[in-house]
């Protein structure tokens, strides 16, 4: 008969095919999205483009973040014996969650300057 423990987490694909393929799409994301991003800030810093840089400027904020944190996540190494890594787990959870909100709250409810 097998030992199913159900209160252990699956260990965390160190060298796997598809934690290569998050990586890669995630850096893919992450460098589109940020150039995008940083060119139609620059596009409003020198009045370009006006409405539709402004638009995609502030649509692509929390995705930016959201991809970044992403990006940053697959990037770290956790030993799947380790009997902290359900601390490490909650910690990413946490780290993700408050990047989230602040965002949101910074978007949602800091209002715009008005110049």
């Amino acid at each position: 008969m097998e030992n199913s423990n159900t209160n252990t987490l699956p260990a965390l694909p160190q060298n796997n095919d598809q934690l290569k393929a998050l990586r890669q799409v995630s850096l893919l994301f992450f460098m589109v999205i940020g150039i995008a991003h940083l060119l139609t800030g620059l596009f409003i810093n020198q009045n370009l483009l006006m409405p539709i840089s402004n638009i995609i400027n502030k649509a692509l904020d929390i995705p930016f973040a959201l991809i970044a944190v992403i990006f940053g996540l697959s990037q770290t190494k956790i030993d799947p014996t380790s009997p902290r890594r359900k601390i490490y787990y909650i910690f990413m959870m946490v780290i993700s969650l408050l990047v989230l909100g602040i965002l949101l709250y910074i978007n949602l409810l800091v209002p715009d300057r008005i110049s």
